[in-house]
């Protein structure tokens, strides 16, 4: 296992972080700043609170005394005897001062040294006690130029600069500490004897919990008693609580609202849905974008850089005659260089977008896929579910056999369709239900994605084999009307085709503004449907799509997915089983939490409300989270381009370089952090 196998969570912020080998589980930081920040807010019982404070809180106290006091010399408010006395104040002083802050940067750079890597430690241990140093020799010389104030008050500006980065990175990491408190400690279990209270890692699936008004469900379940609505905000991002009843799922950590339930338990512990979200949000934060790894290796190289040009403008000046001139120009290089700007330009902008997206109830799998989306050309519908409801209902019932009634010829495909996910299954359910149709047992369930379904029903005493789905799937002679605006089921057993049922869905009633929306970020919109192309089209037409494929199997969608994608960056929105390969295969799949696990699993982005309109939004944050990186990247260039040549040039003092250096880092921090402000989809999509 190399050096960096092994992935941690910083102790700080909860960002993920490779842990170097050596180190110990407890030392687990993901930057310097989070290193800092912990040790300033350490554990008190341990006393390490009031004494890291109390550190920095006298380091700063003596670095102030130290500016002041060389304010009045440089001033010349002091007389000219007097001024060996002030300077050896300075000289106390500065001592005492550094030895209170630097120790931290010394040990940071001895550690990554160790590692053969250079840091920023580096650079502000070096330049702090090189400016003492100096210092400390022309005061006992008692001539010769001092920096006291800058050896002092670099560490001093650097530790607040990295206060500020750690607070933005913990913003960040705060949603993955939120997420964990959403389960209750316990749930109360029906037992035999009346309901039981039991902590969490002894429910079972299949156990049966009572959950009163006000609590939180402590399962992923199906709701076998009772009328409620759940808040469900922490995972969809719609603050609207969803009516429930008998029959629907509800989701670990959510709230139950006005009345009692009892809930079937279907996953629990680790299996929950709550966890597999923590899980995927840590995943993609450990997921770098190819921006990031750029980022990582600029700032990896930038050290070696900045010190050989601090020595050529030193050496240089010193060929010029002026070596005085030359070791400022040196040391200012040191301060004013400002690798923190490429560190932090990519990670911290694109960990603050994956939160905010997050915060909206979708999961970004890593930085890779919000890069991707940021640059996407060719955005592909599905159409049952994606664009439209998933709640087609029974238009018509043609019989083709006179000896079959229609109640047969529903009951026979509601029964084969009761071992089926598909929506359309679903529909030919619940219209059996409404007519209060029994359903029989059904055996030997065979699903041709695409195509269709069948198996053994056992219907009324009577055993037939039940095939249904297209009219080339059931062999049916004669096939429905092609100009139907609907989804046709041919239905077929024992070898003849019985009859067809026309279903028809609704297209999602923000169907029409998503794909404006991405119009506008000039995206093109193509419909890919395993339906009739008369079907597919008018629901297109209604979305305001123009390009249709249509009728397509997954093995069609996944061809149209690959050869789209060796062109464009393309993504695909799908719901259905038969939507995973084509998912797997776009440059960024997006799936809705409600659909099936394989869905979910073979999508790269999963939107955990039912609102077409995230997926525009989640676009236009990743636009947004681009556009920042690049402003990102080109302060990053800039500043450290003109600051360098300046103070190589003997153009800027230590102490003026010190504080543009941390004018530096909170410049890109505070970029970064515009993301985590970006309006909510409902807000945006309303102001768009």
């Amino acid at each position: 296992m190399t050096a960096e196998a092994v992935a941690g969570v910083c102790a700080q912020c909860g960002l993920p972080v490779k842990v170097r080998s050596g180190g110990a589980a407890a030392d687990i930081f993901c930057c310097h700043a989070c290193r800092l920040v912990a040790l300033i807010v350490g554990r008190q019982e341990q006393g390490e609170l009031a004494w890291n404070l109390l550190r920095l809180g006298v380091g700063t106290l003596l670095a102030m005394n130290v500016m002041m006091v060389s304010l009045l010399l440089y001033a010349g408010s002091v007389a000219e005897e007097n001024i060996p006395v002030f300077r050896l104040v300075l000289l106390g002083l500065s001592g005492l001062a550094l030895a209170t802050l630097l120790p931290q940067f010394i040990r940071g750079a001895a550690r990554e040294l160790a590692e053969k890597r250079m840091s920023l430690d580096l650079l502000i241990a070096s330049g702090s006690l090189a400016a003492f140093c100096v210092s400390s020799v022309s005061t006992l010389r008692g001539n010769g130029e001092i920096y006291f104030d800058t050896a002092t008050m670099l560490p001093v500006l650097v530790t607040m600069g990295r206060i500020v980065e750690s607070t933005a990175k913990t913003r960040a990491g705060e949603l993955l500490h939120s997420l964990e408190t959403l389960l209750p400690a316990g749930a109360l279990r029906m037992t035999g004897t009346g309901a039981v209270e039991v902590p969490l890692d002894r429910l079972r699936p299949g156990d049966l919990i009572r959950i009163r008004p006000g609590e939180r469900v402590a399962v992923d379940g199906r709701i076998v008693e009772g009328t409620t609505t759940i808040e469900e905000a922490a995972f969809t991002g719609e603050f609207l609580p969803r009516h429930c009843e008998p029959g629907d799922r509800v989701i670990a950590g959510t709230v139950n609202g006005s009345g009692p339930l009892l809930v079937e338990a279907e996953r629990t512990g680790k299996e929950l849905l709550l966890h597999g979200i923590i899980a995927m949000i840590d995943g993609a934060w450990r997921c770098p974008s190819r921006a990031e790894r750029l980022a990582e290796r600029l700032a990896t190289r930038f050290i070696p850089l900045v010190l050989a040009v601090a020595c050529g403008s030193a050496l240089t000046w010193c060929l010029m005659g002026n070596p005085a001139r030359g070791w400022l120009a040196a040391l200012s290089v040191l301060v004013v260089a400002c690798p923190c700007t490429m560190g932090i330009a990519t990670p911290l902008a694109t960990s603050l977008a994956i939160a905010r997206a997050a915060k909206a109830g979708i999961v970004v799998r890593g930085g890779a896929v919000m890069e991707r989306l940021g640059s996407l050309d060719l955005l592909f519908f599905d159409k049952t579910g994606t664009l439209t409801t998933g709640q087609p209902a029974i238009l018509s019932v043609c019989r083709l056999d006179p000896l079959v009634t229609e109640e047969e010829l529903l009951g026979r495909l509601a029964t084969l369709e009761s071992a089926s996910e598909h929506t359309l299954g679903k529909a030919v359910v619940r219209e059996a239900h409404t007519r209060s149709i029994q359903l029989g047992s059904v055996s030997d369930v065979r699903t041709y994605p695409g195509a269709g379904i069948c198996g053994q029903v056992l219907w009324q005493g009577k055993t037939a084999s039940v095939t249904a789905g297209s009219a080339a799937f059931t062999g049916a002679e004669t096939a429905g009307d092609p100009a139907a605006a609907g989804t046709i089921i041919e239905v077929a057993w024992d070898g003849v085709n019985r009859g067809r049922i026309l279903l028809a869905d609704t297209v999602r009633t923000d169907a029409a503004e998503c794909v404006r929306v991405l119009h506008e970020c000039g995206i093109t919109c193509t419909l890919l449907s395993g339906d009739r192309h008369a079907s597919a089209a008018a629901v297109a037409r209604r979305a305001g799509i123009t390009q249709v494929e249509a009728p397509c199997s997954p093995a069609g969608k996944l061809a149209a997915i690959t050869a789209a994608g060796a062109r464009q960056i393309v993504a695909m929105v799908g719901d259905g089983i038969n939507d995973a390969p084509a998912l797997a295969a776009a440059h960024a799949g997006i799936a809705f939490g409600g659909g099936p696990d394989l869905t979910r699993h073979s999508a790269t982005v999963v939107i955990f409300s039912d609102r077409l309109d995230q997926v525009a939004w989640l676009i236009r944050l990743s636009r947004h989270t681009r556009a920042i990186i690049g402003g990102n990247f080109a302060w990053s260039f800039g500043y450290n381009t003109v600051a360098m040549a300046s103070a190589a040039a003997g153009l800027l003092h230590p102490l003026l370089a010190a504080a543009a250096m941390v004018v530096s880092s909170v410049t890109v921090l505070v970029n970064s952090m515009r993301l985590m402000r970006f309006p909510d989809p409902k807000r945006f999509i309303d102001s768009n």
